[in-house]
């Protein structure tokens, strides 16, 4: 998968791909520039970095731009948990995303925050393969961050329950979540109440209430 470069590998790959834009190009032709150790950094940073291809020995071709960036963007955080071999659970307002069927939602490409709950004992596990994939991770609390990010909720034990095929906090907890912080989650606690028929202690606006049944039945 495409990630950033240092500059000076993504200022050759300007120049490729203005030159040659998707056609293969010959290492001869940085040789014309640049030393040959420098030819060989530059091209095993584009190669490995995913912004080139190796199209025969000694031939590459750009890959395009806008795949590069598409897929440098590309929300890669659930697969990578899925297949990390840990318990976890999607915890907070990753939860709620999940049992509103998304309905909720609170990513966007430039800010997308996944809340987890681990195991106190596996924190350091999780913060290796997630760094090792290039996701900024953070424990208990974020700091400013652009594009996907995990934070990791430590528990001493973790009770998972699959929502969608996902795994997730319990409802009651969802809800106890939404209660502590209802001015943000009026109407996901509302819409929640109503899709599970469970209780809240929170008051509710009545006019929010009727928005989340317009929606949620």
């Amino acid at each position: 998968m495409p990630r950033p470069l240092p500059g000076f590998a993504q200022k050759a790959y300007a120049i490729l791909w203005c030159r040659f834009r998707a056609q293969a190009f010959g290492v001869d032709h940085l040789r014309w520039y640049l030393s040959t150790p420098m030819v060989k950094k530059t091209l095993h940073v584009l190669e490995q970095g995913g912004w080139i291809e190796r199209k025969d020995r000694g031939q590459y071709a750009c890959v395009p731009p806008e795949l590069v960036f598409a897929e440098m963007v590309r929300l890669r955080v659930p697969e990578l948990l899925s297949t990390a071999g840990r318990p976890y659970a999607y915890a907070a307002a990753s939860a709620v995303e999940i049992w509103t069927d998304f309905t909720y939602l609170q990513r966007s490409w430039e800010h997308s925050p996944y809340f987890v709950s681990v195991l106190h004992g596996d924190v350091e596990s999780w913060k290796e393969v997630l760094r090792k994939e290039r996701v900024r991770v953070f424990v208990e609390s974020a700091a400013p961050a652009l594009g996907e990010f995990v934070v990791l909720l430590p528990q001493h034990s973790l009770e998972v329950v699959t929502h969608e095929g996902m795994p997730v906090v319990p409802l009651a907890e969802v809800i106890a979540f939404c209660e502590r912080h209802v001015g943000t989650f009026e109407y996901t606690l509302a819409y929640l109440t109503v899709k599970f028929g469970v209780h809240s202690d929170a008051t509710l606006d009545p006019r929010v209430m009727e928005e989340a049944r317009a929606h949620a039945t």
